[in-house]
Order: C-alpha cells, then sequence, then structure tokens
C-alpha cells in the first residue's frame, strides 16, 4: 500500500493555527467551515461534498473551483493537512508560521511519484530537510535528536512515520484527529496564467503571487 499525504504541524493550540492560515495564505478565501465531526467517515463526505476540482483552462475567478484542507490538535501540535501539498512546499509560507510559533514542521510522502519529503523550522529559520526524490536522497542542516535511530540515509515511508512518532505525531493514517477535526473549504480568485510566461528561475512578485511559487515536479497541484 501506497502513502500519499502532506501536513504542517505548529507548536500551537488549534485556534491560533487556524487564525494563522487565513493570515498566511491571504488568497485562500474561506468559503465554509464545519466541526463536531462523529468519525473519519462524516469528514471525508464533508470533504468530498465541498470540493470541486476545476481544470485550468475551465478556470475564472467566478468558476474557481474549491479546496478542503483538515485542521485538527494532535497533542501539543496542530496540525493542517494539506492534500495536494502546495502549502506544506511553501518555503516562504513555513518560515512566516514559524516566526509566530517558534517550532514548524512539514512532512509529504507521495509514494506515486517515489517522493518524500520533511522540513524542520525554528524561530523563522529553516534548521533540517530531508528529501528523496525518486532515490535522489538530500538533506541540509544539523541532525535533529528526533532523528537517532532512523536511516535518513533511506528516508522514505517508514523512515516517515518514525520520525513523526518521535515528535509526538500521530500515523498519517489516524489524521485528522476526529475530536479536534476542522474542515475548511477555500477558494483562491488569483488567476494565475499571468505568470505562464514566467522566466524559468524567476519568481512572481506581488503580494498575490506570494502563495505560489515555482516547485520541482514532485510537488503535485
Amino acid at each position: 500500500m501506497g502513502m500519499h499525504f502532506g501536513l504542517i504541524a505548529a507548536k500551537a493550540n488549534l485556534s491560533e493555527f487556524r487564525a494563522a492560515f487565513s493570515e498566511t495564505w491571504p488568497a485562500l478565501e474561506v468559503a465554509a467551515s464545519a466541526d463536531g465531526f462523529s468519525n473519519a467517515d462524516e469528514i471525508w463526505s464533508w470533504k468530498s461534498a465541498n470540493e470541486r476540482f476545476v481544470s485550468a483552462r475551465e478556470w475564472t475567478k467566478q468558476y474557481p473551483g474549491s479546496e478542503v484542507f483538515n485542521f485538527c490538535q494532535d497533542g501539543s501540535w496542530a496540525v493542517l493537512m494539506d492534500f495536494r501539498y502546495v502549502l506544506a512546499a511553501d518555503e516562504e509560507a513555513l518560515e512566516k508560521l514559524s516566526t509566530r510559533f517558534g517550532s514548524v514542521l512539514s512532512f509529504i510522502v507521495e509514494t506515486a511519484g517515489g517522493c518524500a519529503y520533511f522540513q524542520s523550522y525554528e524561530s523563522g529559520k529553516m534548521r533540517r530537510a530531508i528529501e528523496n526524490l525518486d532515490g535522489e536522497m538530500n538533506s541540509s542542516g544539523v541532525s535533529l535528536p528526533q532523528e537517532e535511530g532512523i536511516d535518513v540515509g533511506s528516508y522514505y515511508m517508514d523512515e516517515t512515520e518514525q520520525l513523526m512518532r518521535a515528535f509526538g505525531l500521530s500515523m498519517p493514517e489516524d489524521l485528522p484527529v476526529v475530536a479536534t477535526a476542522v474542515a475548511i473549504a477555500t477558494i483562491d480568485r488569483t488567476d494565475y496564467t499571468q505568470y505562464a510566461g514566467t522566466v524559468s528561475g524567476e519568481k512572481p512578485s506581488g503580494p498575490e503571487a506570494s502563495s505560489r511559487r515555482a516547485k520541482p515536479w514532485w510537488k503535485f497541484w
């Protein structure tokens, strides 16, 4: 069985993290939200009912589609589940969240592309990154105490779960924590077609572009 998930975890309470979401990604307009779920099936049913994919060809500001994110409190961590991995790969936003909350983690695993990715931020700075891009291993920063006993040179599904346990996070299949789960449906009306001709390596400028940056192929939309 494969693994397909992306999440951001911050040392914060859920209400603070939820408020920080809209401040960190202001282009994502919250169109609906829900909480008080009785079980996981209710969470996934709400996601299916409130999420609408719209292709780039069909996208308009009046018909932008919608994307659902799940939040929960997982012990001392507030967790955001990012099903398309875009926010979990947004380094600028993760730095901003870390400036606000101190400790912030990002995990992405997509076994369909053979990729696993971890980043740790502290007080606004990235302190550790580990990535497996289809078998090509890279890491930067100083090893963390939580990595003890983990084979970072073979970082993938098992190592991701070991690292999550070391930080005190629940396993991906147990997230979101139903008792604390909050779901939001968001709409992004920003027209990104204006950046289609951007020169490779040149970042779009302006506040509307800040939440969408050039990403490697494995950071799926």
